[in-house]
C-alpha cells in the first residue's frame, strides 16, 4: 500500500527512506515522538479553538440577549411615547374643538399655510379660503394705533407677539373681535420660515369691557357722557383754551318742578321724562357741542368757540324752548321748564371747579327770578351762592336745634265771624339773622330734599300744640298742616301721621291736611288711596290753591276732601275784577253742589269779605282777620271759643301791606 506523500515527505526529512530498507530503532523513536507531538499540539489546537468557539458563542448569545433587551425596552419606549402623543395630540384636538382657540402657520411670505378647525366655529371663515391670503379680512385692523404699531413692529422684527386684539366683522355681519399670539419659526440655518401661532374669539369678554367702559364714561339711563367723562373734557378743553388763548361757555342746565313729577308719578315717569330731555337737548345743539348729564335732573352743555353774550342767550333761549315742550307721562301731558346757569371760561373761572361752580350758581339765580330762564353768572351771584350755602348748612341744623317754631293764622267762619280753625305756619329762628322769611328757606328745604323731615316736624309741632292748649283750657281749634309734594308720595305719611297723634293724644278729627291740585292730580289713583286712608281715620282734608291747577271737578269729586281754599291770586281782585269774581262765584256754586266747604285765602280788606259773605263763601282767612302769629298771643282768642272780630284798624282800611310770602312746608 503506497504511503500518503504528506507522510513520505515526514519521513524523509526524517532519513526514513521506505524504498531504502526498514530504519534502524532510533530512527523510528523519532519518528513516534515526532508523529505523537504532532498530535499533541493538533489536539491543543483543536482545543483551544473549541474554547475559543465556545467563549465566542457564549459572548455572542449574551451580547444579543443584552441587544434584544435593548431592543425590547426601546420598542416599549417608542410604543409609550407614541401612545402618549396620540393621547395629547387627542387631547388638543379635544380642547381646541371646545374651545374657541384654533392654530394657524404662515410661511416666510406671510401667507396662511394651516388653520386648525376651531376658527370656522368662532369666525364663521372656512379656513380653506384662507389658506394662501395674508389677512384674515381684507379690511384694515380695527384696533387702538398704539396695539397696530406694536404688532407691525414685532412683525417687521421677526419676533414673537402676544395677545394682539383686533376686531372685524363676519361675512355674515356680526361683529366679533380677535386676539391672537405668534412666534417666528426658523430652520436649523436660521433662515426665517414664517409664523405659527394661536387665535382665540374673545368677543365677549371685549364687549363686557367696553360695556364696563361705557358705564364709567357714560350714564346708563340717558347715554349721555356722565360727571366723570364730562369733567375729564372740560379739563381737556380749558387747556386747549389756555394754550390757544380762546373762550368757551358752559350751561348748568336744571329741570323744573322735576322732583314733584319724580315723586308723584314714581321714578319710571322720571326716568321716562329724563330720557326725553337728553334726546331734546342733543337735538337743540351742535354735534360738536357736548352734552352730559351730571346726575339727578343736572344736564350740562359745553360749548366750545368764541361767543357773545347775546349769541349764547340764543342759544338757552333754544335749549328752553325744547325743554318746554309738552311731555306725555302716564297718558297726561305735562309742561316741563328749565333753568340756565352761564359760565364762561376765562372771565368766571379758570378750572373746571370753579367754572362749574359759578355756573351752577347762575341756574340757580335763575330759578330765583321765576325759573324757565337764563342767567349769566356775575359777582353779586358769587355772594348770594355763599349765602345760600351757608343756609342750607344752618337749616340742615336747625330742626336737632329747636330753631323751628309754629305760626298759626285763623280761619273765620264768614256768617257768625266765629274762629273754626288754623293753618299752621312753619317759621325759622335763626340764631343770629333772626326771623328767616319762608321764601328764603322753604325753596331751598324742597330743593335739598330737607322739606320731608321739615314736614315731619310741623306735623308733631302741631299735635303737641293742640295738647297744649287742651291742657291750659283752652277749646283747642282744628289745625290745619300743609304737606309738601314729596311728603304726600313718602311712604311714612300715614305712620307718622298716626304717631305724632298717638304720641301727643290728639284725636284726628282735631286735624286738618291741605294738599295742592297739583299734588293730587300728578297720580290721582295713588292720591285718592291715600286720602280714603286719612278720611277714614278722621283727618279732615282739604285742597289748597284751588283753580291754580287742573280744576276738574270730575276728579275732584272723587276725592274724600271735605274743603276746598280759593287761591289768594282770585280773591285779590274783588271786587272790582269781574272774572275774579266771576271764577270765585263758580267755585263756590260748583263745591257747594259737591256738598264741599269753600275757604278764601288772602283776604285783606272789608270790601273782599263783604262779596265773599255776599257770594255764600263759608271762611275766610287773610291778614284782615289775622295774621300768621304765635301760639301764645293766639291764645288770646281761644277763650270760650269768643267770636271774632276784625280789628277796627284793618276793617277801617280799603287794604293792607301783602305778606311777603305764607310760610307753608311747601309753597313759598
Amino acid at each position: 500500500m503506497p504511503l500518503h506523500s504528506l507522510l513520505k515527505r515526514q519521513l524523509k526529512r526524517l532519513g526514513l527512506e521506505v524504498e531504502a530498507g526498514p530504519p534502524d530503532a532510533e530512527r523510528w523513536r523519532q519518528l513516534v515522538q515526532h508523529v505523537s507531538r504532532a498530535y499533541e499540539e493538533h489536539d491543543q489546537e483543536r482545543y483551544l479553538l473549541e474554547r475559543s468557539q465556545d467563549l465566542a458563542s457564549k459572548e455572542m448569545a449574551a451580547l444579543y440577549a443584552t441587544v434584544r433587551a435593548d431592543r425590547d425596552l426601546l420598542d416599549s419606549r417608542v410604543r409609550e411615547r407614541t401612545e402618549a402623543l396620540h393621547l395629547s395630540e387627542g387631547r388638543l384636538s379635544s380642547l381646541l374643538s371646545l374651545s374657541a382657540d384654533w392654530i394657524w402657520e404662515q410661511d416666510a411670505d406671510l401667507r396662511f399655510t394651516y388653520f386648525s378647525d376651531g376658527i370656522e366655529a368662532a369666525t364663521g371663515i372656512v379656513a380653506a379660503s384662507l389658506i394662501g391670503r395674508q389677512r384674515m379680512s381684507n379690511a384694515a385692523f380695527d384696533a387702538p394705533a398704539e396695539a397696530i404699531a406694536a404688532y407691525e413692529a414685532c412683525i417687521d422684527g421677526r419676533q414673537a407677539f402676544r395677545d394682539f386684539t383686533y376686531g372685524f366683522t363676519r361675512p355674515d355681519g356680526v361683529r366679533r373681535f380677535i386676539r391672537i399670539s405668534g412666534e417666528p419659526v426658523f430652520n436649523d440655518g436660521g433662515s426665517f420660515e414664517g409664523y405659527r401661532g394661536v387665535g382665540r374669539d374673545v368677543t365677549q369678554a371685549m364687549v363686557a369691557e367696553q360695556k364696563v367702559h361705557e358705564l364709567a364714561r357714560f350714564d346708563s339711563l340717558t347715554g349721555l357722557p356722565n360727571r366723570n367723562m364730562f369733567l375729564g373734557e372740560l379739563d381737556r378743553t380749558i387747556a386747549r383754551a389756555r394754550r390757544q388763548g380762546t373762550a368757551f361757555a358752559v350751561f348748568f342746565i336744571d329741570l323744573d318742578r322735576f322732583k314733584t313729577i319724580n315723586d308723584t308719578l314714581g321714578h319710571d315717569a322720571g326716568d321716562q321724562l329724563l330720557q326725553t330731555m337728553a334726546d331734546r337737548l342733543r337735538g337743540a345743539v351742535r354735534e360738536s357741542d357736548l352734552v352730559a348729564r351730571l346726575g339727578g335732573d343736572e344736564f350740562v352743555v359745553l360749548l366750545e368757540g368764541e361767543a357773545c353774550a347775546a349769541d349764547l342767550d340764543t342759544i338757552a333761549q333754544k335749549l328752553l324752548v325744547a325743554i318746554g315742550e309738552p311731555t306725555t307721562l302716564q297718558g297726561c301731558s305735562f309742561l316741563v321748564t328749565g333753568s340756565i346757569g352761564i359760565g364762561l371760561y376765562p372771565v368766571d373761572g379758570e378750572d373746571a371747579a370753579t367754572l362749574l361752580k359759578h355756573a351752577d350758581a347762575a341756574m340757580y339765580l335763575a330759578k330765583d327770578k321765576g325759573k324757565n330762564n337764563v342767567q349769566f353768572y356775575t359777582a353779586d351771584l358769587a355772594e348770594l351762592a355763599a349765602r345760600q350755602f351757608e343756609l342750607e348748612s344752618a337749616l340742615r341744623f336747625a330742626l336737632t336745634r329747636g330753631e323751628l317754631l309754629l305760626h298759626f293764622q285763623p280761619k273765620i267762619h264768614i256768617a257768625s265771624g266765629r274762629m273754626l280753625g288754623v293753618e299752621a305756619l312753619v317759621r325759622w329762628a335763626h340764631p343770629t339773622r333772626g326771623l328767616v322769611p319762608p321764601g328764603d328757606f322753604i325753596p331751598l328745604a324742597e330743593e335739598r330734599g330737607l322739606i320731608v323731615a321739615i314736614g315731619r316736624w310741623v306735623m308733631q309741632a302741631a299735635c303737641r300744640q293742640i295738647r297744649d292748649w287742651r291742657g291750659a283750657g283752652f277749646a283747642a281749634p282744628r289745625v290745619a298742616v300743609n304737606l309738601s309734594a314729596r311728603q304726600f308720595v313718602s311712604d311714612t305719611l300715614v305712620d307718622d301721621l298716626i304717631d305724632s297723634l298717638a304720641l301727643y293724644g290728639v284725636a284726628p278729627s282735631e286735624l286738618e291736611v291741605e294738599l295742592t291740585e297739583s299734588v293730587l292730580m300728578a297720580d290721582p289713583e295713588r292720591a285718592n288711596q291715600v286720602l280714603q286712608q286719612l278720611h277714614t281715620m278722621g283727618i279732615g282734608i282739604s285742597i289748597d290753591d284751588f283753580g291754580t291747577g287742573y280744576s276738574s271737578l270730575s276728579y275732584l269729586k272723587r276725592f274724600p276732601a271735605q274743603t276746598v281754599k280759593i287761591d289768594r291770586s282770585f280773591i285779590s281782585g274783588l271786587p272790582s275784577d269781574g272774572d275774579d269774581t266771576a271764577i270765585t262765584q263758580a267755585v263756590i256754586a260748583m263745591a257747594h253742589s259737591l256738598g264741599l266747604k269753600v275757604v278764601a285765602e288772602g283776604v285783606e280788606t272789608a270790601a273782599q269779605l263783604a262779596l265773599l259773605r255776599k257770594l255764600g263763601c263759608d271762611e275766610a282767612q287773610g291778614y284782615l282777620l289775622g295774621r300768621p302769629m304765635p301760639a301764645a298771643d293766639l291764645a288770646a282768642r281761644l277763650d270760650s271759643t269768643a267770636t271774632v272780630r276784625p280789628p277796627e284798624s284793618l276793617s277801617t282800611r280799603g287794604a293792607v301791606d301783602r305778606p311777603a310770602l305764607t310760610a307753608t312746608p311747601d309753597t313759598a
